[in-house]
Formats: structure tokens, sequence, C-alpha cells
């Protein structure tokens, strides 16, 4: 990697992992990148076209304050206010009534400010189809240098903490960040969640029935990945099935069954 690269705006994961591998002198992949960002100890920036609404509580005062001292934050639509073209990950979220969680941007006055997306009109959260995976987010160079500098460092690590940014892709009348400046964030270990507890977004759904009734509609012809893409885009017109969900969808799957095919052997 170029010793230039610090001098970029932004890293792909790729050109990130090859950039840390030099700083540190050993092989970095980009999974280790995506496990550091997993483990809230990286940043990346995900690109996103998204109305900036602001909230309110939904609860009365009593209500939301007893809620508030439990960690917890209900909260409805108030008003648009801009418009959002990237949000950098992590980022907090809140519980919006109606539409379950959803990211949310802080001003600094601890104001939230959740992000409609203006293709599907859904609230972007940590499942939205719409948010690229994180092979395709971007990596500031000065993040990869703070990673290195912790990892040649044999001192013991302090509990990470979530990197306080200003968002810089916003289109508001007011600075925004994906946490509330000032405060303390300091990351809680993640608790475990039972896999039967967890909902696939409505469109992965979709596109499983899809692949099963095409499978067995009695057509024999011999298809490829693109071409059932296509039979799929042909004869489901639902919001989510787009071209570009449907290649991360298949791409997630085949990395799957490559990484579970390589832990079998």
């Amino acid at each position: 990697m170029s010793k230039l690269s610090k001098f970029m705006h932004s890293l792909n994961p790729e050109e990130a992992a090859k950039l840390l591998s030099r700083l540190i002198g050993e092989d970095v992949s980009t999974k280790d990148l995506e496990r550091l960002h997993s483990n809230d100890w990286l940043n990346t920036r995900a690109n996103c076209f998204a109305t900036i609404v602001r909230l309110k509580p939904a609860l009365d005062d009593e209500a939301h304050a007893l809620q508030v001292d439990h960690g917890r934050y209900i909260l409805e639509e108030d008003e648009d206010c801009g418009l959002c073209l990237a949000i950098n990950l992590p980022m907090d979220m809140v519980d919006l009534m109606g539409f379950g969680r959803a990211f949310v941007l802080r001003d600094t006055s601890g104001g939230f400010y959740a992000l409609r997306d203006n293709e599907t009109g859904l609230y972007l959260n940590d499942t939205s189809d719409s948010l690229p995976y994180f092979d395709e987010c971007l990596i500031e160079p000065s993040d990869i240098f703070k990673i290195a500098e912790k990892a040649n460092n044999d001192d013991e690590l302090s509990p990470t903490r979530n990197r306080v940014k200003k968002n810089e892709n916003t289109v508001s009348d007011v600075d925004l960040y994906n946490f509330s400046p000032g405060e303390d964030h300091q990351v809680k270990p993640r608790a475990a969640i039972s896999t039967l507890e967890i909902q696939e977004s409505p469109s992965f759904v979709m596109a499983v029935a899809a692949l099963v009734e095409i499978s067995t509609n009695g057509d024999k012809k011999n298809r490829n990945q693109s071409s059932l893409i296509d039979d799929i885009l042909d004869n489901y017109k639902f919001r989510g099935l787009s071209k570009s969900n449907l290649e991360k969808m298949f791409s997630q799957a085949n990395r799957a069954l490559t990484a579970a095919r390589a832990t079998k052997d």
C-alpha cells in the first residue's frame, strides 16, 4: 500500500487492510477489519440517500423520563429537516414509535434525528437493505493509523468506546453526529441473542420465496446466478427486490457457503 494513503480522504476495506498490514507487519484481511468494526473499534462510512427527520418524545414527560433512566428512548416523528448522503457507523439507535429500532443522528443539544430512506420510505437501521455491506463501506486512513498504534503497543487496552464523529455529509441547519458530542459512550458487551429471535429482512424472505418457486415450477432450463436474478426481477415486482439487493444477498450467501465448507473440511 502506498505511503501516500495517509493523505487520502477515504479507503475501501481492501485498501485499508493493506495499509494496516504494512503498519503492523502482519497480514490483515478485510474480514479482520470487519470484526474490528463489529466490536466497535473501527468506524466506517456508508453511503445513503435519506431525509433527516427530527424526533420528539412519544410518551408523556413522566413516562419518558422513566424510560430514559433505563437507557431507552421511545420517540416519534416531528418534522423533516434535511438530507443525509452518508452515515458514520457505529451510530446511536432509538425506538421509533410505529417503526421499531432506527439509527439516529444527534445534535449538540442532545436532539435526535432519524433517517428515512428516500427510495423505500423506511427508516434506516442495522438491518436495512438499502445500506451497503461492509466491503462497500469507506474507512478514514486516520482510523487505521489509530488501530495500528494500539496494535503495536503491548499495553493493556481500555474498554472500547464509540468514536463521536461529525457527519460531513448532511444538508441541514444543525451540526449532526453519530453520537451525542460530549457524552461518554463506553461500548457495552453485546448480549447473547438467540438466532431464533432474529427476524430476516422482508426482502430477504421474499427473495428466498421467489427462488423456491422458480426452482420448483417444473422448468428444467439451466440457470446461473445472473439468470436467476433476471427471472426474479421479471416475475416478482416487490419492494426490496432490486438487482443490487439480490446481488448482495447472493454474494453474502456464497461467502457463507464457502466459509461453511471450509470449516467442514
